[in-house]
């Protein structure tokens, strides 16, 4: 009796979450139980990552780009390099470079953290459009420009994130399976397709994603992909 209380006090905490007029994907995102959830076929859940808002901003978590560092953005680093000859600075001068020195450090720990949330994200974004939850997999091949979007990642210049390239890959592979005529289809209308994956030949995810496609030629719809 107890396991089936604690089952539906789990139930009842995602639910709850689903029934606030404010409730953001954040939210959601941040439950531990979201993937099981989604995987038990919550229809509230579904009903909520179908709509096409929700869609297009977890399509936008898969393939988020890393945020530049603040040395990266042209901040001058190097004093955090030099040690502070502490005895020949007036006070004045080491607090003020103990501050700089401070805050530096705050911005790393910063961008740490909101590096770890983006993964986060990006992972668990990814496993709920990889799902093969239908209802969802419907919707997204009824926003297809917001599909466009996502296959935009191929544009940016090599290297890719291995890890985001994964995801973005999971998430096709996906599609292809499900909804594999639509999905061709959808392949053979993107603009320079093919250049845009063989500039990312030597990432293995993208590769394994090429192969997919093309094994997909002897499947219903998939004739003629090859010679895209």
């Amino acid at each position: 009796m107890f396991w089936r209380f604690g089952n539906y006090a789990n139930v009842s905490t995602l639910d709850s979450i689903l029934d606030k007029p404010d409730v953001t994907l954040e939210d959601l995102l941040d439950e531990s139980d979201l993937i099981q959830e989604l995987k038990q076929h919550n229809s509230k859940l579904i009903e909520y990552l179908r709509d096409e808002k929700i869609l297009r901003r977890l399509l936008e978590y898969v393939i988020a780009p890393e945020a530049p560092k603040a040395e990266d953005a042209g901040e001058d680093d190097s004093e955090d390099e030099q040690p502070i000859k502490e005895k020949s600075l007036s006070p004045f001068r080491r607090s003020k470079e103990n501050r700089g020195k401070t805050r530096r450090q705050e911005q790393r720990e910063e961008w740490d953290k909101a590096d770890k949330a983006r993964q986060k994200n990006a992972f668990i974004a990814s496993e709920i459009l990889s799902s093969e939850t239908w209802s969802i997999i419907e919707s997204l091949m009824e926003h297809q420009h917001h599909l466009r979007t996502f296959w935009d990642f191929l544009n940016r210049e090599p290297p890719l994130e291995a890890t985001v390239a994964g995801y973005f890959t999971k998430v096709n592979e996906t599609l292809l399976d499900k909804k594999t005529e639509e999905t061709l289809q959808f392949v053979k209308t993107q603009p320079n397709v093919v250049p845009a994956i063989l500039k990312h030949v030597d990432c293995p995810m993208i590769m394994d994603l090429l192969l997919k496609i093309i094994s997909m030629e002897k499947s219903e719809g998939g004739m003629g992909i090859v010679d895209v």
